[in-house]
């Protein structure tokens, strides 16, 4: 009778084992699919800048031109503002609310972040 409690304990785990292999293949094979769909997608969406017209090429030049720029220095870095609109916006603002302004939107720091820069708690930044 021992014999055969251990082979069904045996067996119950051999299941286990399979079905969670089976559960990983299965978990493998529709990540691989949904890899190939979106490298599929991208493909379908995205060109290569050889093929932009002379227009498109001609629009992308003032988005890279920063000699119009207006400098904003941030963290030792020098940070160039094409937009004449939002620099006149930027200028408008206290040096600390510019620093958080340009250390959020331009870094990409979080609230969190920025707080430990300045000392200051989360919620000091948010307001």
């Amino acid at each position: 009778m021992e014999d055969r409690t251990f082979t069904e304990k045996e067996n119950r785990e051999d299941k286990t084992v399979r079905q969670f292999i089976l559960f990983c293949r299965t978990a493998l094979k529709y990540e691989k699919l949904n890899y190939y769909n979106e490298q599929k997608y991208r493909a379908e969406r995205e060109n290569h800048i050889d093929i932009l017209t002379a227009r498109q090429l001609g629009m992308s030049g003032r988005f890279f031109d920063t000699c119009h720029a207006d400098y904003f220095s941030v963290m030792g870095y020098e940070i160039g503002i094409v937009d004449g609109d939002l620099a006149q916006a930027l200028r408008e603002l206290s040096d600390k609310y510019l620093q958080i302004v340009l250390l959020y939107y331009i870094v990409g720091l979080n609230d969190r972040e920025i707080g430990e820069i300045y000392g200051t708690g989360r919620t000091t930044i948010c307001d």
